[in-house]
């Protein structure tokens, strides 16, 4: 059945208005009419199942007749702080990234990092992950957003998280591998993952990320580029910790 994203919805008398982007795809995509079965969620946790029961000119009024809390979200709190990646992989890594159940992704610029955005165009590109977030949701059927941050640089990045999670930070140099960590992981479930651009992290900026807490780890012999690695790391983490398997 398909999903649509409703945020902060209004629950009244068993009536939910659909207004927006959605009341577009419902019409003009999926041809839904007043009768037809639909699914709602709200993005915090919550999922709303009911029938289209009227059509107004920018809106749709849906009777909900059953409301439960999403079941396929993973038990973990996984934060991707990733370096801006260039071109559309930025895109890419946010979708699949969603797919995988992150509840968190931070954008931050490195020594290394290519794309210099301008502050027009870091509103433009976190809104647009915004949007590329929700539809990989909706398609996945997850029942939380990830919550996408403003682009932001390193110093930054490495300040925030919650003081509970093991931060973790890919580093092809030198480090711990990657299996003997999870092996002293086993009951943690909130998790900072910091990787690097395409060039890489600094000296300097590895032994800043050391002082704020950061464990550096490496997957292995071979180098990958920064979105495969990104998503390898995450495929790992929520297999060994999470619900993938």
């Amino acid at each position: 059945m398909p999903r649509f994203y409703i945020p902060h919805p209004h629950l009244e008398d068993q009536f939910l208005t659909v207004k927006g982007q959605e009341v577009r795809h419902i019409r003009r995509v999926l041809r839904l009419r007043e009768g037809d079965e639909i699914t709602l969620f709200d993005g915090s946790g919550q999922t709303y199942q009911g029938r289209i029961v009227q059509d107004r000119p920018t809106s749709l009024v849906v009777k909900v007749e059953a409301i439960s809390c999403s079941k396929s979200d993973s038990p973990l709190e996984i934060t991707l702080a990733q370096s801006l990646l260039k071109g559309e992989k930025m895109d890419y890594l946010v979708q699949k990234a969603t797919e995988l159940g992150i509840r968190e992704i931070i954008p931050f610029f490195s020594s290394r990092s290519i794309p210099l955005l301008e502050k027009s165009k870091k509103s433009e590109k976190h809104y647009r992950w915004e949007k590329i977030a929700i539809e990989a949701s909706k398609q996945c059927g997850r029942g939380y957003l990830p919550r996408i941050a403003p682009p932001c640089n390193f110093s930054e990045m490495l300040s925030l998280g919650h003081d509970e999670s093991v931060r973790l930070i890919l580093y092809e140099r030198e480090g711990n591998r990657l299996k003997e960590v999870l092996k002293e992981l086993k009951d943690r479930k909130k998790i900072f993952s910091v990787i690097g651009p395409e060039g890489g992290f600094s000296e300097e900026e590895i032994e800043q990320s050391k002082k704020k807490g950061f464990i550096p780890i490496y997957l292995g012999e071979r180098i990958l580029r920064a979105e495969t690695a990104s998503l390898c790391l995450l495929s790992i983490l929520q297999y060994e910790l999470g619900d993938i398997g």
